[in-house]
């Protein structure tokens, strides 16, 4: 039987029994989608954010960045290219919003842990932060679902090579498919957190082609198809639209993992004068050139504007 996380009756998940623990996430992704080694992992980032154009880079203070989350050889470039406009400019907290891959789940959930693990060394989790959502609705503790989910980890090297002293705290959420009520209710609560020294990070792939995803709206001229799928949902996050960005996803199935993640974000609105741009576009099949098979990337950084 598979037990869904966030319920309110018979969770699966001792709450009390971890909150008092001083405990660390260890990695799970180092030596398959990333460089296990330090020096190889280290140089290996620094190489995908010297990708970054300054020239692209939206006015004004960094807000919200949609990065990608697959292994470094595929996603790695195209994270590079947001992650890298951000030199300089240290959030005191990065809110990395993130899909559940693996653990059903019914509300956000949250982690127990007080720093994550990379070959790179530890990122605190702001405790404090975690600890004031939990308390509010739309939130749970699971850390089961956690314990082996990738789309956070896949971002701490950034987060520590662009800051290698210092790395700022994160509070890592996975976020399922909410109903309304929900998705409103834990919106709220993120309002309050998100202030001028909060980085908001969704990770979230796009379009997963293919038989094996379950996905083949189309088999002709697929590079051009799903470029056009694709920007469907890229010009809804741009235009910080919610509600548009769910209407598309349930009228095209578009397979695009951190939906809900964007979708919570943008619920928590943008500020006006904001400047959005999608600084990269890429597919899996663009590297090995087989489009029967293909995960779409693509990264986008939302900024205050030139008048804040």
């Amino acid at each position: 039987m598979i037990k869904v996380l966030g319920l309110d009756s018979n969770p699966d998940y001792p709450v009390g029994a971890v909150q008092a623990m001083n405990r660390v996430r260890q990695p799970v992704l180092s030596g398959a989608w990333y460089p296990a080694d330090k020096t190889a992992l280290g140089q290996e980032v620094d190489g995908f954010l010297a990708g970054a154009d300054p020239e692209v880079r939206p006015a004004g203070r960094a807000l919200l960045a949609v990065v990608p989350h697959a292994g470094y050889a595929y996603s790695g470039p195209c994270a590079g290219k947001a992650y890298g406009l951000l030199t300089g400019e240290r959030p005191a907290r990065v809110i990395i919003l993130a899909p559940n891959h693996r653990t059903p789940l019914v509300r956000c959930a949250l982690t127990s842990a007080t720093a994550f693990a990379t070959p790179l060394g530890a990122v605190p989790v702001d405790t404090e932060a975690c600890e004031f959502l939990d308390g509010r609705p739309g939130f749970v503790r699971a850390e089961p679902a956690h314990a082996s989910e990738h789309a956070v980890e896949i971002q701490l090297p950034f987060l520590q090579r662009l800051w290698p002293d210092d790395p700022p705290a994160i509070v890592p959420i996975l976020v399922p498919v909410l109903d309304d009520r929900v998705r409103g209710e834990a919106a709220s609560a993120l309002g309050e957190l998100w202030d001028d020294g909060t980085l908001v990070v969704i990770s979230s792939d796009f379009t997963h082609y293919g038989a094996a995803y379950g996905y083949v709206p189309f088999t002709q001229d697929i590079p051009t198809e799903l470029e056009k799928l694709d920007s469907g949902a890229i010009l809804k996050i741009l235009a910080g639209d919610a509600a548009g960005l769910l209407a598309y996803g349930r009228r095209t199935g578009i397979t695009m993992c951190g939906l809900e993640a964007a979708a919570l974000a943008l619920s928590c609105g943008l500020p006006p004068g904001y400047e959005a741009a999608l600084v990269d576009y890429r597919r899996s099949a663009d590297l090995n050139g087989d489009f029967s098979l293909s995960v779409s990337y693509a990264a986008i950084l939302v900024c205050s504007g030139s008048e804040a």
